[in-house]
């Protein structure tokens, strides 16, 4: 991990630092973005679903209209909008204006045929009087003649775009081919205006035929409109074959040079004179989609539309969505409060389904439920899902089953733990039925699918269990969707349909976790066990210079890493959190290590030349420089909160003892200056590091390890951390503490990765050599309490 700083964007807020402001705030907020997000309250009275069973029956209250299907209006509409005319507009100028130019061009062309001819003249001219006294006048006159030919062929080029170069341009513009056959200027022109003149009274439409498609075309000329087969009319590329058809059939292969020259000036003046007219189209095909009627019918009052307990067809259930539609209506031409009373319900609706999550969370989670960013953290989960919900479904119509509900069930078990996944699952769950309108199918899927993903994820040791997790969601939603829409007798087309977006949704929905984790870890500096997995690499450039530069206390956190996951697996805590806490709880030590034992390797102790106050202040300032460095290298605030924590405000015992026993008065030595400055432990987490870190440092000093010996030495630093008050704050209680020591028969806790460490067997009866009355027990204590303290030198 690179040296970065993390920064919560959120975390320093001054409104979130007012816890019930904040609170009130971010509740009020919630609950009226989301009860907004919901339909209006009508759509729930009348929600069935296609072959569902009614539950009562329905009875007209009043006259209203039976409406369309969406389909068959869209249908009717289409047809409308096809049904009118593309209106083209007959345009006299181009015509008008393309025979000008083409009278122009042979006008120009005819100037440089008298302008060539000009010139040989003055070429025979000179030629004979090139050695008389006129040869000076009539070489100038070649050298004018000769510009204003130049000059003539340039302006041609330049006004219109034809290839001069080639050489049938060249035999046009001489007047003659080189076989000698004279070229009759006057009469192609003749022929291409009688082709462009017969092809413009047809009519050159400016779309293309395959544009225009089978729609129908009206054509208005001087201001009579006439509707035309399409057959009949021509787009431009037609209009160019037709006329190069007619000149081939004027003109002879001996006559290639008119009929190559004439092509290329019939594909430059042929031009649409049929104009479309769009606007006109456009405002025609809007009046004849408005003129559709919405309704194909009307129930009268007290009209029976639906019996109870019976299967709701197609048409059933477009008479109870009119009635729906109609009483929405009828509500809004009312006004007053009970145009309000629908989303007033919605807000109850909404406020009662929060409350459930939160006063479960203030009950059993109340160290999240008193941090304002974690709460603004969960709410936004919860609108960004109902609004997605609601985009998806409502807005744009798409399948309910291509709403992500497991980003949610997966976020909330990453962010936070499963507990708290499944009651925000259940809340939500609900919350998306009311959306979708009181479908408790669509609850019961999601339901499933959500326990299934926070089940994928529970624990998350690699990160490709959230992929791994798209099997378990997609077979959730194959199960739950054919559980429900068997009941329905669903045909198997619509069953497939639906499984079919399931499983489109069940693939994007850890792809859109993994991202969503990320930028909700930086905003709200959150720590998931994703980051967790990143820190414990020992590749990682902070735990590669501590096993470079204090490779004993490298070796001790990895070992105490061990320790601390084996102990929070006995009971329920953060495992992974515990070891990665374990593997950085002492990179303080990398500014002092042969400071510390464990990196000594038989050299001499630096403390043998120190006072016990300095040796206590250099031991105490590890815990300073820890948090210098897991800011510098960028830790989160949960890893290096285990950095003070470990040892909370415990007194460093070896040299306090020594200092005493150095002044002869223990009044003479400040006991605070050989105390850690804290804080005290405040999770379970870190109470369970503590325990840990020094039962591991004072182990490894034990004589003959046997088990009898390490489960003493373990019941006597507890019993010591206890009586210094150090878990005092920390949550974890008497049973849980001896679940942490462990049981060698079950393989749990503390002890299974001890007995692991040094090989030790379990004692048969009346084998025990540490038998009670041989004083081990004192020593052991004596030992503890020296091992309480780092930098014990060795006895």
């Amino acid at each position: 991990m690179a040296k970065r700083k993390r920064k919560a964007y959120f975390r320093d807020m001054p409104l979130l630092r007012s816890r019930k402001a904040a609170r009130a705030g971010i509740w009020v907020g919630t609950i009226l973005i989301v009860s907004f997000l919901y339909p209006l309250g009508d759509q729930f009275e009348y929600r069935y679903d296609l072959n569902e069973i009614t539950r009562e029956a329905v009875i007209a209250p009043f006259n209203f209209p039976v409406l369309k299907s969406a389909d068959d209006l869209e249908s009717e509409r289409e047809a409308a909008r096809r049904s009118v005319p593309l209106l083209f507009r007959r345009d006299p100028q181009i015509a008008t204006q393309q025979f000008s130019m083409l009278v122009d061009i042979f006008n120009r062309v005819g100037r440089i045929r008298r302008a060539a001819q000009k010139l040989s003249q003055s070429e025979a001219l000179a030629f004979r009087h090139q050695f008389d006294e006129q040869e000076a006048s009539t070489r100038q006159a070649v050298a004018r003649d000769s510009t204003a030919l130049m000059r003539l062929r340039e302006d041609l080029a330049q006004q219109f775009p034809l290839d001069l170069s080639n050489t049938h341009w060249a035999a046009l513009l001489q007047g003659q081919t080189e076989t000698g056959r004279k070229i009759d200027l006057d009469r192609l022109q003749r022929n291409l205006e009688r082709i462009i003149r017969d092809l413009f009274s047809e009519g050159v439409l400016e779309l293309a035929k395959r544009q225009i498609g089978d729609a129908p075309v009206a054509v208005s000329s001087a201001g009579v409109e006439e509707n035309f087969e399409l057959q009949f009319l021509m787009d431009q590329d037609e209009a160019w074959t037709k006329a190069k058809t007619r000149l081939q059939a004027i003109y002879t292969e001996e006559q290639a040079v008119e009929y190559a020259t004439g092509t290329e000036l019939l594909i430059y003046l042929i031009r649409p004179n049929l104009l479309y007219d769009s606007e006109t189209t456009q405002r025609r095909q809007k009046e004849a989609v408005d003129m559709v009627p919405p309704a194909k019918g009307i129930v009268l009052k007290n009209e029976r539309i639906v019996d109870a307990n019976t299967r709701v067809t197609e048409e059933v259930l477009l008479r109870l969505s009119s009635l729906a539609a109609a009483k929405t209506q009828l509500l809004a031409s009312a006004g007053g409060i009970q145009l309000w009373l629908p989303r007033i319900g919605m807000v109850l609706i909404t406020t009662i389904c929060l409350a459930f999550f939160f006063v479960w969370l203030y009950v059993y989670r109340r160290h999240l439920y008193r941090q304002n960013r974690i709460l603004l953290l969960m709410n936004l989960l919860f609108v960004l899902m109902l609004a997605m919900g609601s985009f998806f479904h409502l807005r744009i119509g798409l399948s309910e089953y291509l709403i992500p509900f497991t980003v949610a069930a997966m976020a909330f078990t990453i962010l936070f733990d499963a507990r708290t996944a499944v009651i925000a699952v259940v809340t939500l769950a609900i919350m998306m039925g009311f959306l979708v309108g009181n479908r408790i199918d669509f609850v019961l899927v999601n339901l499933l699918a959500g326990s299934v993903a926070i089940y994928s994820v529970r624990q998350l040791r690699r990160r490709r269990q959230i992929f791994t997790a798209i099997i378990y969601i997609v077979s959730a939603y194959a199960l739950g969707i054919a559980s429900v829409e068997f009941l329905k007798y669903t045909n198997l087309a619509a069953l497939g349909e639906h499984v079919m977006y399931a499983s489109i949704n069940g693939v994007l929905s850890p792809i859109m976790v993994y991202g969503l984790i990320g930028v909700l870890e930086v905003i709200f500096g959150m720590t998931t066990n994703l980051t967790l997995l990143e820190l414990s690499d020992f590749n990682q450039p902070l735990l590669r210079r501590l096993s470079r530069e204090a490779n004993g206390t490298f070796s001790h956190s990895i070992v105490v890493g061990n320790l601390a996951e084996a102990a929070a697996n006995a009971i329920g805590a953060n495992s992974l959190l515990c070891r990665v806490g374990a593997y950085y709880h002492d990179i303080g030590k990398l500014g002092r290590p042969e400071y510390f034992i464990e990196n000594q390797f038989k050299q001499v102790n630096p403390h043998d030349s120190l006072a016990p106050h300095m040796s206590a202040r250099v031991v105490i300032n590890h815990v300073k420089d820890g948090l210098k460095l897991a800011r510098e290298y960028g830790l989160p605030e949960a890893v290096s909160d285990f950095i003070p924590m470990h040892h909370g405000t415990a007194r460093i015992e070896y040299f306090y003892q020594r200092a005493i026993k150095e002044s002869g008065d223990a009044s003479q030595v400040k006991e605070e200056a050989y105390r850690y400055r804290g804080p005290k432990p405040n999770t379970k987490e870190t109470g369970i590091l503590m325990l840990c870190e020094a039962i591991e440092a004072a182990t490894r000093s034990i004589k003959n390890p046997t088990l009898p010996r390490i489960q003493q030495m373990m019941d006597t630093i507890i019993e010591l951390r206890m009586t210094d008050n150090q878990l005092n704050e920390c949550p974890l209680t008497l049973r849980e503490l001896q679940l942490i020591k462990g049981d060698v028969q079950a393989g749990t806790g503390m002890i299974s990765v001890l007995q692991g460490i040094y090989h030790v067997r379990i004692p048969y009866p009346g084998t025990d050599p540490d038998a009670k009355g041989s004083g081990e027990e004192e020593k052991l204590e004596e030992l503890a309490r020296e091992k309480l303290f780092e930098g014990t030198p060795t006895e």
